[in-house]
């Protein structure tokens, strides 16, 4: 695997990893299973839905995140499952993880606090336990038709740079980098604004104010497929060791 170059463009980070044919769920689910995990930390769980997944898997699992309501509603939808209120960069006190896993949440975190962030995740497992750090990238039509609603592409770039940082200065250890691409599948465009709004409630008004260019680009970048419009998003999974837990491996 080359070395991880911090300011490295997302079609060179797609480049260096390894492609898999699976979803995000999969890619976890069987890491998680290989890795023989139990006890999982989910940081930026949001309203659960990963954390409803891998729930269903059997594992054992905690969601954290930061956002009251997003709690409530993770708990209305889970409520045999423990969820803590709290940031990523300030954890409370946790019995250790056998694993822990970021899902399209590191680039959520303060740009200023997401190596924070990472080393705090993985502070809190056993030794040996691993990190996967989910992160979709700033291309693909996905990414294009939402720019009007907001544009990820300098904080996404942000979390790459995070991560591949503390790879670099040999802060943490790379176990694994795999690439997938996430398929989207919308009824129309109003369907669209309604999955980014789950994530971030100002983005209607933002949809809103912003009509026409987003009308330009969900036409310029979909594709119709059995009558529903399809939209592609690369993603990358970094898996993670803690330096001291690395045995001397690269």
């Amino acid at each position: 695997m080359q070395h991880p170059n911090p300011l490295e463009k997302p079609e060179d980070l797609l480049a260096r990893a390894r492609s898999v044919s699976s979803d995000t769920a999969g890619v976890l689910i069987t890491s998680l299973r290989e890795a023989g995990a139990r006890r999982i930390l989910e940081l930026g769980c949001g309203d659960g839905t990963i954390t409803a997944l891998l729930h269903e898997a059997g594992f054992d699992v905690t969601g954290l995140d930061p956002s009251a309501e997003a709690l409530a509603r993770a708990r209305a939808r889970l409520p045999s499952v423990t969820f803590i209120e709290a940031h990523a960069e300030a954890l409370p006190e946790l019995r250790p993880f056998d694993a822990a896993c970021f899902v399209n949440a590191l680039h959520h975190v303060e740009p200023s606090a997401m190596t924070g962030a990472v080393l705090n995740a993985l502070s809190v497992l056993r030794p040996g336990g691993l990190l996967h750090v989910v992160e979709p990238l700033a291309t693909g039509s996905f990414f294009r038709a939402m720019r009007p609603v907001e544009d990820e592409s300098a904080i996404r770039q942000k979390a790459v740079q995070a991560v591949e940082s503390l790879i670099s200065e040999g802060r943490i250890v790379l176990r694994d980098l795999r690439r997938w691409t996430r398929e989207s599948r919308f009824r129309d465009l109003e369907e669209f604004v309604d999955y980014l709004a789950r994530v971030d409630p100002d983005r209607a008004a933002l949809a809103q104010g912003n009509a026409a260019a987003l009308a330009r680009a969900w036409r310029d970048n979909i594709r119709v497929r059995d009558g529903k419009a399809v939209l592609v998003q690369p993603l990358v999974c970094w898996t993670l060791a803690r330096a001291e837990d690395s045995g001397g491996r690269p």
